[in-house]
């Protein structure tokens, strides 16, 4: 059970992950997407987030799969 909610979690993270990369090319196409430069934006923030949820479900997933 514990399997397939860390795969659930890491998927969801996933696509935090490409939203953010989508906003992020989007700006940097010119598509009209205004948002500030730099390294610290908030599309740079929503990829991290993205990220480091993908990163806690691999963590639930592979501990699930250990007590197995």
């Amino acid at each position: 059970m514990h399997i397939k909610k860390g795969i659930r979690i890491s998927l969801f993270g996933t696509g935090i992950e490409a939203i953010g990369m989508l906003l992020d090319v989007l700006h940097h196409v010119d598509i009209g997407i205004h948002a500030e430069e730099g390294l610290l934006t908030l599309n740079h923030f929503i990829i991290f987030a993205g990220f480091a949820i993908n990163f806690v479900g691999v963590l639930l997933t592979m501990m699930s799969a250990r007590k197995q």
